[in-house]
């Protein structure tokens, strides 16, 4: 049930019954050169298959130009992803060189300011022709230099007309995806990958399922790309990266995969590939449920193997089953490593919340203070709070609105500053890590 379009992405072959792509990426500053270079070496000696940088303004697009030059010279020829925000020239200036380049649709609405209004049919169909009007000139240059383009669809940047007549659901996904579709097709652009990101594992999943049926229906499936957006890190991170890739997975619906995790970019290939590789030996009937309780048992010693495969199985069973519980067996694991694992699991496919949720996402070369430390110290001090959700974001470009379900949460700002929102309202202006969490504090222990 893979995509039914294949095309080249540089010598990378994406779609059809082309094998699962594993990519990741960078979390230097652009501007380093230097940095970014010896990342990405790094990252591809562990399996990255393509690489991503940000490029947030354009003056990144001269030094990604370099580093991608400084990589070939190497005899690297791993493609190049160029991540573009808020401005479409970025994405018109790079498109020229790299393999692909990722937009988000919010690049090219008319405004986003998180309002709540109606559009007639007209408006609705009039602003949607704006925004392709400002795309065709990325697809001009897309098409003549053979780059692909990923459609990155995330439930926390959604536009206010998507937001408003469709809700922040997975529909709403699903059909800003097809406007996508209709506007690449309609400018005859094909080379198209396709994503839809949630830090909630059952919405990532379904607005996924939902999109490939669309393009079943309509004729033509694109490539799709899987990933869990701010997934965090440790065990969690990874649990709920194989709950929601792994079990689409074992659908058969995925062509290249991303784990996000608020870690070194070099940890997350590593963990893909095995997620790939795991799934791949997995059946569907295993899934063994009884009154919505999963029981899954296995025999096996090795621990990232066993993780995987447990939580990949949850994952399917909970969309195609509605569980409501789990019982894991594995007579090579303690019993109380069992029980962990069970809780985790049940924890990032929100069936029992146990303890705090942490929504990270793992910080690209916009992010200006250290996040990994941060997240460490917001999970050491805040882990007890059963229900409770606390996002740590990186940067203002996606943090407030991927953050959107959270209780509270601390954002990137300024160098080595962040601001505290609770839920979607921002709180203060930049302010140091420690005044933060201690505002945090306050706050949550102020609620309960």
């Amino acid at each position: 049930m893979h995509s039914s379009v294949q095309f080249n992405i540089g010598d990378i072959s994406m779609g059809g019954d082309a094998p699962v792509v594993v990519q990741s990426m960078t979390n230097t500053d652009t501007l380093d050169v230097a940095a970014s270079v010896a990342q990405c070496e790094r990252m591809i000696a562990n399996g990255a298959q393509m690489v991503r940088l940000t490029v947030p303004t354009m003056k990144e697009v001269d030094t990604l130009a370099q580093i991608q030059k400084n990589l070939r010279q190497k005899g690297i020829t791993t493609p190049i992803v160029a991540d573009v925000h808020f401005n479409p020239k970025v994405a018109e200036a790079v498109a020229s060189f790299v393999e692909k380049v990722r937009i988000n649709p919010g690049n090219y609405v008319d405004k986003r300011v998180f309002a709540s209004f109606t559009m007639t049919d007209e408006e609705y169909a009039a602003a949607v022709a704006r925004m392709a009007e400002r795309a065709r000139p990325l697809f001009r240059i897309c098409r003549e230099h053979g780059t692909a383009i990923r459609i990155g669809i995330n439930q926390g940047s959604l536009c206010d007309r998507i937001r408003n007549r469709y809700g922040n659901t997975p529909e709403a996904l699903v059909q800003s995806a097809l406007e996508w579709l209709d506007i690449c097709e309609d400018a005859d652009f094909h080379k198209i990958v396709i994503s839809m990101k949630s830090s909630n594992v059952q919405t990532m999943m379904e607005a996924t399922l939902r999109l490939h049926e669309a393009m079943r229906e309509r004729g033509e499936v694109y490539p799709i790309h899987l990933g869990v957006t701010e997934a965090g890190c440790g065990v969690e991170g990874r649990v709920k990266s194989a709950a929601g890739i792994g079990a689409l997975l074992m659908m058969g619906v995925g062509d290249t995969v991303r784990v996000s995790l608020t870690e070194p970019p070099e940890n997350e290939t590593p963990f893909a590939h095995r997620v790939v590789e795991t799934v791949a030996k997995l059946k569907p009937e295993d899934a063994v449920v009884k009154d919505q309780t999963l029981y899954y048992s296995a025999s096996i010693e090795d621990s990232e193997e066993w993780l995987i495969s447990a939580s990949a199985m949850a994952g399917y069973a909970y969309y195609n089953h509605h569980i409501k519980d789990l019982v894991l067996q594995n007579d090579k694991v303690s019993k109380e490593a069992l029980v962990n694992l069970q809780a985790t699991i049940l924890q990032a496919c929100r069936i029992r919340m146990s303890k705090t949720e942490f929504i990270s996402c793992p910080s690209c070369g916009r992010t200006q203070y250290d996040i990994q430390s941060v997240v460490a110290q917001v999970k050491e001090r805040f882990a007890n709070y059963p229900g409770l959700k606390i996002g740590v974001m990186g940067c203002i470009v996606n943090g407030p609105g991927e953050m959107a379900d959270a209780d509270y949460g601390i954002v990137g700002a300024s160098q080595g500053l962040v601001c505290v929102y609770k839920a979607k309202e921002k709180l203060t202006n930049p302010i140091a890590i420690p005044e933060a969490l201690d505002m945090l504090e306050k706050l949550i222990e102020q609620s309960k």
